[in-house]
């Protein structure tokens, strides 16, 4: 007889999500609220532009990184004693942040935590899957928006500071940070366990092709990494994954080359951070009437168009303009965390999820964030920012027009497509 989720876990799936959201609320600081922390650091230490991009990059390498073991050991163990322990590292990544001036000593502590965030995104996103078969899209995107909201409660504070102010006011804002990631998470790793393998809600069956999956066998990651699909998502998540982080990561620089306003800088911060959650959960909610599929095209190609409107804006001085686009930008490309994840669920299944995902994250994002960072970086000190996000938003387009073969050739496993053959074939020998 199938298990209920309080016959499994003793209370409702829905306090795992909730345990789930609040990991993934938490370590938000580390990427969402870079482009505000950024100045702060480069100014008090005297560092370059380039050491603190480089650590933007070095984040989003060993976050990428730190998905692919995270995942495989989560699968392996659960997600208890990963998140917890996890959170602990994480919250020493964060607290690295006020221990300079030692360039190397904080980049190495960043990038210790930095990879075991890694390990907290993957096993709260991955819940979705494992939990919420019948509510793959709202749930994944609910989660996967908490690694945007957790950021707000700070980026307001640490855009209020004045540049006048001691460090000692910046880093009270890092001993917060790093005290909330470091007891929230083990709060929420006792609430936080899996399903047995192929666990489905008592009675629940998908009512749409949207959301049935094409095959039911669950992929481990080497069946995976060997069908055509994989390396089509992996590529894709590469290109949009760059275009995103090339403009979240220099928003606020991006806005005060234009010469606008702080106000427009600072609502630019705050509103890509709202934007970006909401468009994790809004399109992958909405995935489940479109389909994966259809919902990534036009969401990638859409956030590409809306990078092109940030140049019209700011050639045009236009803050209101270039605010709101870099807004709807953000808006669209931030379903690529919801969406790639809702996508690796329902073509390989939930058995692997967090190895399936883990892999594709550290390879793509990994990719990603070098373009996204230092590369971009560059250009832009090159170049100027008109080239760089010119750059970013082909990029985008392209990655929404390589995923339209996936929706008339999805994976099929090889034992299933075999079957079918022969069933094709002996109807046809009964006409």
């Amino acid at each position: 007889m199938d298990q209920t989720d309080r016959e499994i876990l003793g209370y409702s799936r829905y306090v795992v999500l909730a345990a789930a959201f609040s990991a993934m609320f938490i370590i938000s600081p580390f990427e969402y609220a870079w482009s505000s922390m950024s100045g702060h650091i480069g100014a008090i230490y005297g560092w370059s532009p380039e050491q603190v991009a480089l650590m933007f990059t070095t984040f989003i390498i060993f976050q990428s990184v730190g998905m692919l073991p995270g995942g495989m050991l989560r699968d392996k163990y659960g997600p208890r004693w990963t998140t917890a322990i996890a959170g602990l590292f994480s919250g020493v990544g964060i607290l690295s942040i006020a221990l300079g001036p030692s360039y190397p000593l904080v980049l190495v502590l960043w990038s210790v935590g930095s990879f075991f965030t890694g390990f907290i995104y993957n096993n709260a996103v991955t819940t979705g899957n494992k939990w919420f078969a019948d509510k793959r899209g709202v749930m994944t995107g609910l989660i996967a928006g908490a690694f945007s909201w957790g950021s707000l409660p700070f980026i307001f504070p640490i855009r209020a500071i004045p540049a006048s102010a001691p460090p000692e006011t910046f880093f009270t804002v890092v001993y917060i940070m790093a005290a909330i990631i470091g007891g929230v998470s083990i709060v929420a790793a006792l609430l936080m366990k899996d399903p047995p393998s192929g666990w489905k809600p008592t009675g629940w069956v998908p009512k749409t092709k949207a959301i049935a999956r094409p095959s039911e066998h669950n992929y481990t990651v080497s069946e995976a990494l060997k069908t055509g699909q994989m390396w089509v998502l992996i590529v894709s998540f590469v290109l949009v994954s760059s275009a995103g982080l090339a403009g979240m990561s220099n928003m606020v620089a991006y806005s005060n080359s234009f010469h606008f306003t702080a106000t427009a800088a600072t609502a630019a911060a705050g509103g890509i951070a709202l934007a970006n959650g909401f468009g994790k959960l809004t399109l992958g909610t909405l995935s489940q009437r479109l389909g994966v599929e259809n919902t990534m095209i036009l969401s990638y190609i859409v956030s590409g168009l809306f990078l092109f409107l940030t140049i019209y804006a700011g050639m045009n001085r236009s803050e209101w303009l270039f605010v709101c686009a870099a807004i709807l930008a953000i808006f669209f490309w931030a379903s690529l965390f919801s969406l790639f994840p809702i996508a690796i669920g329902h073509y390989f299944g939930e058995a692997a999820a967090g190895g399936n995902y883990g892999v594709l994250y550290a390879i793509a994002k990994g990719s990603g964030g070098l373009y996204g960072g230092i590369l971009s970086t560059m250009l832009i000190t090159q170049h100027g920012f008109p080239f760089a996000i010119t750059i970013a938003g082909v990029m985008a387009i392209v990655a929404g027009l390589i995923l339209i073969p996936l929706k008339y050739s999805p994976p099929i496993w090889k034992d299933e497509e075999a079957a079918a053959q022969l069933n094709a074939r002996a109807a046809v020998g009964r006409r």
